[in-house]
């Protein structure tokens, strides 16, 4: 756990280190990022710190004279709920920090949402698609990745509008999956499509009592709402239970373990994901072809860190704005943003305006871009 005076080892340091050369009286636009950098989630953190790196070396380097140039420093929460209290403490404690990126995981980010709200300094989440982090009454709060309720109801209408007339749904009792299912659960229902669901314990999963249950309801498509990691075992016991029909999923199933654990039982899956098919979203190109000649492609979690910069920066840009404050209302009031993973246009509660996801059919022990759930002007179909 960091201390103040520990920030040079924790988050200034390594800033300090990447920061750009600047003539005496630049303007500057000051990020933080916190995420973890020690730990069992260090390497997720660092594909998080590489996007926005990668983000304010490309701002900085083609800028005009007239905008601010951009600075930024991290800390580590180590991506646990304590730590990320204490140094989003440190890092809404530099009043020349206007806006901060993180953190990525639910409970890291629900922990310190109170101390960015005190400090009136605009939050940019990155990965962590839990509904309850917008559903706190926050209004400087802004999420990049569709919620899991949407996501839920854009899979169902996929499923639905693909010719499912009795989808059923099975997730876990775990911390990703049942807001998913409940979702697809009210998209269909509003579609005048009944649902049938199965829930499965965490704790002690029987997979054998949930295969059962799916099975008697002579489902015409099963929706897994959770993890290959968790879920993966009913792949292939299904289909050994006679089941013939499709498979879709959400974007916990968007996994190499998918392809490679189960390969034949995977094979025509559909799965829903955050992470765009960038060779169809002409608007990215610039940026994604200076990534990866540079750093090699992109991650999905870089992406959303790559964003997050832009977000701010064009947020700033557009509205002049020169304290926290008017940075979220930049970003509240601002209309569409486009990024590396998207337009987006918040709405009230800091969720985007209008959520979309992709879908990835697998094909051959591959993910291949099949389409987004709706047009969108980010990608072409």
């Amino acid at each position: 756990m960091n201390r103040a005076g520990f920030l040079g080892a924790a988050g200034s340091t390594l800033a300090a280190a990447t920061q750009p050369t600047l003539p005496a009286f630049t303007p500057t636009l000051r990020i933080a990022v916190v995420c973890p950098q020690s730990g069992v989630d260090a390497q997720i953190g660092r594909q998080l710190i590489g996007g926005v790196h990668a983000a304010v070396d490309y701002i900085n380097n083609n800028r005009s004279s007239f905008d601010r140039a951009l600075l930024y420093e991290f800390y580590d929460d180590r991506n646990t709920a304590a730590d990320a209290v204490v140094q989003a403490s440190f890092a809404t404690g530099n009043p020349d920090t206007w806006a901060t990126i993180g953190h990525l995981s639910a409970a890291a980010t629900l922990a310190a949402l109170p101390t960015y709200n005190s400090a009136q300094m605009p939050l940019i989440v990155p990965t962590v698609t839990d509904d309850r982090v917008t559903n706190q009454g926050y209004r400087n709060v802004f999420r990049l990745p569709t919620k899991d309720s949407d996501e839920g109801g854009l899979l169902a209408q996929y499923a639905i509008a693909g010719g499912a007339k009795a989808p059923h749904v099975m997730t876990m009792d775990a911390d990703y999956g049942p807001v998913v299912a409940d979702g697809f659960v009210r998209r269909a229902s509003a579609m005048k499509v009944v649902v049938a669901e199965t829930k499965i314990s965490a704790a002690k999963p029987d997979f054998n009592s949930a295969v059962a249950d799916a099975i008697v309801h002579v489902p015409d498509c099963i929706a897994f709402a959770g993890n290959v990691d968790e879920m993966g075992p009913l792949l292939p016991l299904l289909r050994e239970r006679g089941y013939t029909g499709r498979f879709i999923a959400s974007q916990g199933f968007f996994d190499g373990t998918t392809v490679a654990k189960y390969p034949k039982e995977s094979d025509g899956m559909v799965v829903s994901s955050a992470v765009p098919y960038y060779p169809l979203a002409p608007t990215a190109q610039n940026d994604l072809s200076d990534y990866t000649a540079r750093y090699g492609p992109i991650t999905p979690v870089a992406a959303y860190g790559y964003a997050a910069v832009q977000l701010i920066y064009l947020a700033q840009r557009r509205s002049g704005a020169t304290s926290r404050p008017l940075i979220t209302r930049a970003i509240s009031t601002g209309g569409a943003f486009d990024t590396v993973t998207g337009s987006y246009t918040f709405g009230a509660n800091g969720d985007p305006f209008d959520p979309n996801c992709y879908f990835y059919a697998i094909k051959g022990g591959k993910f291949v871009y099949e389409r987004q759930a709706h047009r969108s002007g980010f990608m072409m179909r």
